[in-house]
């Protein structure tokens, strides 16, 4: 029995037995959709802990290997119609009851459309083969739903996106709003002491999560309950990386702010003998004031920001 450490693991091969039925040549994996099973691989193994296939052991690799072929010859589509059934009863209201994955598998095989005939007959019933694979035509749905379930997922993050945006640019605003240096410096105290209390909370949350972190390394939790334990505060950590970068964010707007309308103040005291006085110093520099305008407007763009800063810190002191 060879160990694949790719698709799993390579059952014995059957053979052709004459006048006796005909299993068909190679082994079983030769009878299933390639792709449902390599996903039935991924869930099986992820069950069992394990993340990756290619770190799996044989007898892992094994056991999984036969759990798949055993529900995919239940249904041909099992595992793609348990990704949708997990992606329908997500986010389930709490008191609500979901079904079981094989009653909800059974409703969905039997609410499919029936093919009749002109007088009203179920055609299935009229002694003639069907003209589609029953499991195909249900991976194709399975697979449909998934992905609409996807975009509705998507179109709801987007709006929460929007909605965020939205709220800060309101922020952003009243801040705006706050004239002169006092407020703009009590704006910065605030989020700094935003940022402090937030950063308390994230060392609270790793801390919590420390202890649930070793059980699972020791072996005494499953990925499963692991997850289950430390979702919330995970969570809760990325909402606050989220907002620490968006208080930076906000920071160096109001420290820009601050900058550029300290300058446009200086440029509006500068007089032409200023102006002139900033050429000589380029001109002593070394600067080449002969190249035209282009060449040399680099330069004085530096030297006229270097002397309004300048002044503004003398006017400040």
């Amino acid at each position: 029995m060879a160990n694949n450490k790719y698709a799993g693991y390579t059952p014995k091969g059957e053979e052709t037995i004459s006048n006796e039925g005909s299993p068909g040549s190679g082994n079983r994996l030769d009878r299933v959709n390639p792709y449902e099973f390599r996903k039935g691989m991924d869930l099986e193994l992820t069950g069992m802990g394990v993340s990756r296939l290619a770190e799996s052991t044989p007898k892992e690799r094994e056991k999984a290997t036969e759990t798949v072929l055993k529900n995919l010859n239940e249904h041909g589509g099992y595992y793609t119609s348990l990704v949708t059934y997990e992606t329908t009863y997500r986010n389930i209201a709490k008191g609500n009851k979901k079904p079981s994955f094989k009653t909800w598998l059974a409703e969905q095989d039997n609410s499919k459309m029936k093919e009749v005939t002109k007088d009203g007959k179920d055609k299935n019933n009229q002694m003639e083969k069907p003209k589609y694979d029953k499991s195909m035509y249900t991976l194709k749905e399975a697979i449909a739903k998934e992905v609409k379930a996807m975009l509705a997922e998507a179109k709801d993050k987007e709006a929460e996106k929007i909605n965020k945006a939205d709220a800060n640019k309101e922020v952003s605003d009243e801040k705006e709003a706050s004239k002169g240096a006092k407020g703009k410096e009590k704006a910065l105290k605030a989020l700094d002491k935003e940022i402090e209390a937030l950063k308390k909370e994230k060392d609270k949350n790793k801390e919590k999560l420390s202890t649930p972190l070793k059980r699972y390394k020791d072996g005494k939790l499953t990925a499963d309950e692991y997850k289950k334990l430390s979702s919330d505060m995970v969570k809760r950590n990325k909402e606050i990386n989220t907002r620490l970068s968006d208080i930076e964010k906000e920071k160096n707007d109001i420290t820009l702010k601050e900058k550029m309308g300290r300058r446009e103040v200086a440029k509006t005291m500068m007089e032409k003998d200023t102006h002139m006085e900033i050429l000589n110093i380029m001109k002593e520099a070394g600067v080449n004031l002969r190249e035209g305008a282009g060449g040399i407007k680099m330069y004085y763009e530096i030297a006229k920001t270097a002397y309004q800063e300048g002044f503004m810190a003398g006017l400040n002191k």
